[in-house]
Formats: C-alpha cells, structure tokens, sequence
C-alpha cells in the first residue's frame, strides 16, 4: 500500500511490543521492525495497520485489538499521556484529547457532543476509515487510561459503536468492553458517562499541564495536517449545495481534478463520492437543526434538497430518527 501521508504516533510501536512480550512471542522479524520506531515521532498508518494484521496473524484470537489496548499506559500515547495526567479531571483529559488528538493520529479529527445523557465521541469517516483492530486499539487504551487516570477501575462506558459488520462471537468484545455494543455503524462513536466527565485525575498538576500544553502546540505546528485533498473535497460539497444536488462532475471540475483521478483517489482511501457527500450533509444537517429559528424546508434546501420529504428520508437513513425528533433531543 502506498504512503498516503497520514500517521499515527511511534510510541504506539512500544504498546504493540509490550503485547509481544505478554504473549511470549518471539517474533524476531516484527520486533525489529517495531524498535525501528524508537525515537520517532510518527509511523504511517498503513504501517499501523500492517502491524496490528500481523500480530492478530501470529496468535489469530477474538478482538486481538482489545486485549491490546488493555496494555496501554500513558507514555503509550507521547506527549497527550502526560499531559492527561497532569489535567484536573477526566473532562479537561478529553477535552485536551480532542484538541490535539492529531499528535496521536492525523486520520480523522475527533468530534465531542452530548447525546442522550452521554458524552460522546467519534471520529469523521469522510477524510477515511480504520481497520477495526485499530478501532477495537483505540477504545480499549481509552477505557483503560481512563480507569488508570481517576482510579477507577469501575468506570464503564455507556456504549461503543463499530464500523463494520459483528464478528462470529462478540462475547470477548462484551466481556472486555462491559458495555452495550453496535455493530453496521456509521463512523466509531464512544458514549461515557457525562457524570464521569468531573471524575478527578490522581496525578493532576496545574503547572506541568501548562508546560506540557505549550509542548504538544509547538508539536501540532510540526505535525501533518488532516488530508489536504478531503478538505477541499467537503469544503467544494458545501458550496455547491447551493445550487442543488452535487454531480460528482461538477465537484471534480471545480477542484481542478479529472474525474477519474478523483475516483481514484477516494477509493484509495476506502471512500466513495456518494458517502462523502452524505458525511458532509449529516455534519451540516445537525448544525442547522441545532439553530431553532431555521425551518426544515429551509434546511432541506440548504442541503441541496428540492423537497423536505427527500431531506427527511435521507437524515433519518444517515441518523436512526426523524430531522423533527434529532431537533427536540438536541434543544432540549
């Protein structure tokens, strides 16, 4: 697979050795490649991935990606661990999680919100998707630093969501997860608790967090930025809404792009038009229904929609519930 410009923090190849090692795996070859990291501040992501496929191939086992990530400890994650222990409480953890998460990984921008009594978080799937091992990495090491942050080895998450289909048996998934679990989903969503939010840090310190802000800033200017390529593409979908419903031709042209080489470049990413026109439309649907004084023909409209029944049909397909239910849950 090509290099496509995205990463994932080297520190990680430290957790994937550490796994090694609980396991008693000799693995020479993938060890190597693994201390090749050391000292690195990001490998690609399709190595990432090549990596976590090899490791589950060695001792092949259910949600390989969980057992990892119950490894993780803060150095795991760089410069975002450290400073999540010197945060007060879980909350300012998270928040500082999602505002520099690109030091972690620059595949996909973090989003938080509030639903249903839960704090959530997901991650964009326009700009491309993960491997489910990788996902399965993600929520593991962050249920677990989260445990180890505040202490609390009774914290549980409110639910996950995964991409994908289920796998044969999601015991193991339910056992280390201890959480409603749904599979088929749109992007990966995490729901904890929002009382868990004010939960305090251990090792908090108000001054070293201050220092450690200062350094991943300085880290963020340095690291790559999100796919240059999806920015236009979404920023090109959301100007052209305006006028109706966007051809693919269209949007080509207006980024200067032949079609074909466009089509390409989304399949590399494992993306297609379609879904990258809907992702794009979900994001402003539930911006503008957050707005009480903007009407749902007017919505549909601003959507590229000629008529509200298409605009409804299609948010509910993308959301699970009605435009009219998602704006009463959201202003109430």
């Amino acid at each position: 697979m090509a290099d496509s410009g995205v990463y994932v923090s080297a520190a990680l190849a430290e957790l994937l050795l550490r796994y090694l090692d609980e396991l008693r795996l000799d693995a020479p070859a993938l060890r190597d490649e693994l201390a090749s990291f050391a000292g690195l501040q990001r490998m690609p992501v399709e190595s990432w991935w090549s990596l976590l496929r090899r490791i589950d191939e060695l001792q092949p086992r259910t949600a390989t990606g969980l057992a990892i990530g119950r490894l993780a400890r803060p150095h795991h994650v760089g410069v975002l661990g450290y400073l999540a222990m010197s945060c007060a409480t879980l909350g300012q953890a998270l928040q500082r999680f999602q505002r520099f998460q690109p030091l972690l990984h620059n595949l996909t921008p973090t989003r938080a919100a509030q639903r249903s009594g839960a704090f959530e978080l997901s991650w964009d799937p326009s700009y491309g998707r993960s491997t489910r091992l990788s996902d399965e990495v993600l929520v593991s090491a962050m249920l677990t630093l989260a445990r180890q942050l505040t202490g609390r080895a009774d914290l549980r998450l409110r639910g996950v969501e995964f991409p994908g289909p289920a796998p044969a048996d999601v015991a193991a998934h339910e056992r280390l997860l201890e959480c409603p679990l749904r599979f088929d989903a749109r992007t990966l969503v995490v729901l904890l608790p929002l009382e868990a939010l004010a939960l305090p840090i251990n090792t908090r310190d108000p001054h070293l967090m201050a220092l450690l802000e200062q350094q991943a800033e300085a880290l963020l200017r340095a690291s790559p930025q999100p796919d240059a390529l999806m920015t236009a593409l979404q920023r090109a979908i959301v100007d052209a809404l305006q006028e109706g419903e966007p051809a693919f031709e269209t949007i080509a042209a207006r980024l200067g792009v032949p079609s074909r080489s466009l089509y390409r470049r989304l399949q590399e990413r494992g993306l297609s038009y379609k879904g990258v026109l809907n992702d794009t439309r979900l994001q402003l649907a539930r911006a503008y229904l957050a707005d009480a004084k903007l009407r749902l023909p007017e919505i549909a409209l601003l959507l590229g929609y000629s008529e509200q029944s298409a605009f409804s049909r299609a948010f509910k397909s993308w959301s699970g519930v009605t435009p009219l239910r998602y704006r009463r849950q959201r202003l109430s």
